[in-house]
């Protein structure tokens, strides 16, 4: 007999703290409160819990590990068979005190340092709620097919890729600017450039788990779509949101009850559609058609019969980028920066291109603090199975094509793609994509081939729930 509850805490920050999703910027004020939710489920053979968190990623480094342990000496609970995700709410705090910031540093920690140590307690408070909240219960499942709001921003050009990261009205000249800034004059970029009119994929699925009594009375509701939510950026207010994931599941909330839980798909690079001026008008609005997808896909949800859980994981070790040693990168980016000049008078846009995001590559690396990070990183994969509903998780910002590789080696299509979950070790891309270059490139830690690891990881997982290996 299944039995699950739901439960959650408020976890907003005090305002004042900088944010995590918007650069050095400071929170002026908070426009609405930031949660925890938890789902629990037990079949009296395994219990598992899900964690949706309304941050940018869960926690900071191993942070995540610590609400395992919290949820599992308040609840008793298996720490490996905890899921603890985020909804990469952009609009939120930031872990740890930065320099670069325009509060002073002994100013940030006073914000930041007491909540940080309060958030596992609050997250482990939800999970005590859920718990004794449990119930007999049913499961169904259905799915929505969402298009229209959502972009990828990486854009194929000849030179690799050109990234879109704009305003829905920008999105024609786009790319043509980014060509001016390789050397190529305003006539020639109009003249030769691509348009920046997104085009390539996407994730349109938006699987919904309903979790009832068997009064027919909501206990729990799980989402997932795969975009950034990041649509009340700048120049909107400086409030603490849960942007859009916070409009959709309050939606979700009103209309069937209990509580819902919103998870981040292969979304690396998705972006919402926006209009200019951004805010939180925008947020609602792509809040809404979520939940709008959402319910209808409740509505026409399916029994799940004979929901036993089954859980599965695997630690493993992924390889690190290397990069200059620390004495030495700051002048391997200004060698870079006079070769840029140099192709940029040379009009020798290729190698200008190229250059260009070697050196923000070099520059994301110093920022994070990965000069000298070492040769590998440990990372986990867990994978839930209830009845024919399968769960992955992945510990990162993991592009679509990832996603999209994983979900094709399942035989259900009953199925959710977590990511920024069990971990952050930023993105996760093909070997493919580090040759063609872009945003996702240079802000990624990893060496190239670590993509393809993460998916035949997954794929094992998804193999082995579903019983087509030993």
């Amino acid at each position: 007999m299944l039995k699950a509850g739901a439960g959650k805490a408020r976890i907003t920050p005090p305002a004042g703290v900088p944010f995590l999703g918007h650069g050095h910027r400071v929170s002026e004020g908070i426009h609405d409160d930031l949660w925890a939710k938890v789902m629990v489920l037990d079949d009296g053979r395994e219990a598992v819990a899900i964690v949706a968190l309304d941050l940018c990623w869960p926690m900071p480094d191993s942070g995540y590990i610590e609400v395992r342990k919290e949820i599992s000496e308040r609840t008793g609970m298996d720490e490996r068979k905890i899921l603890v995700s985020c909804t990469h709410c952009h609009s939120g705090p930031d872990f740890v005190a930065r320099e670069g910031c325009p509060l002073p540093i002994e100013r940030q920690r006073e914000l930041i340092e007491p909540w940080v140590e309060e958030l596992p307690g609050r997250i482990a408070h939800a999970a005590e709620l859920a718990r004794e909240d449990m119930r007999e219960a049913r499961i169904s499942f259905g799915k929505s097919y969402v298009t229209g709001i959502s972009y990828n921003r990486r854009k194929r050009i000849p030179e690799g890729v050109a990234k879109i990261i704009c305003d829905t009205g920008d999105m024609e000249h786009i790319v043509r600017k980014q060509y001016e800034s390789w050397g190529m004059s305003p006539e020639e970029a109009y003249r030769c450039a691509p348009l920046g009119i997104p085009d390539g994929p996407i994730d349109p699925d938006l699987p919904a788990m309903l979790v009832e009594d068997v009064e027919g009375r909501t206990i729990g509701v799980l989402t997932n779509f795969a975009c950034h939510a990041v649509a009340c950026a700048p120049p909107a207010p400086y409030l603490i949101s849960a942007g859009f994931p916070g409009y959709m599941t309050r939606f979700v909330e009103k209309v069937r009850g209990g509580v819902c839980l919103f998870t981040t798909g292969a979304g690396g690079d998705i972006r919402p559609y926006r209009s200019s001026p951004r805010g939180f008008e925008e947020a609602e609005r792509i809040g809404l058609v979520l939940a709008s997808m959402t319910l209808k896909a409740l509505r026409e949800a399916e029994p799940v019969e004979e929901p036993r859980i089954d859980v599965a994981w695997e630690e493993f070790d992924l390889p690190l980028r290397k990069y200059p040693p620390p004495d030495e990168i700051e002048e391997v980016i200004k060698e870079k920066e006079r070769s840029l000049e140099e192709a940029k008078a040379k009009k020798d846009i290729r190698k200008a291109k190229r250059l260009s995001d070697e050196i923000t590559t070099l520059r994301y690396a110093m920022e994070w603090g990965w000069v000298g990070q070492g040769e590998k990183v440990k990372a986990e994969v867990q994978a839930i199975r209830l009845g024919d509903i399968l769960m992955v998780t992945l510990p990162g910002e993991v592009n679509v094509g990832i996603g999209l590789a994983i979900k094709q080696k399942a035989s259900t299509d009953k199925f959710f793609l977590i990511t920024l979950a069990n971990g952050m070790l930023f993105y996760i891309i093909s070997r493919e994509e580090y040759d063609e270059g872009g945003y996702e490139a240079a802000t990624c830690r990893l060496a190239p081939g670590a993509g393809e690891r993460v998916v035949e990881v997954a794929s094992g997982l998804v193999e082995k729930l579903e019983g087509r290996c030993p």
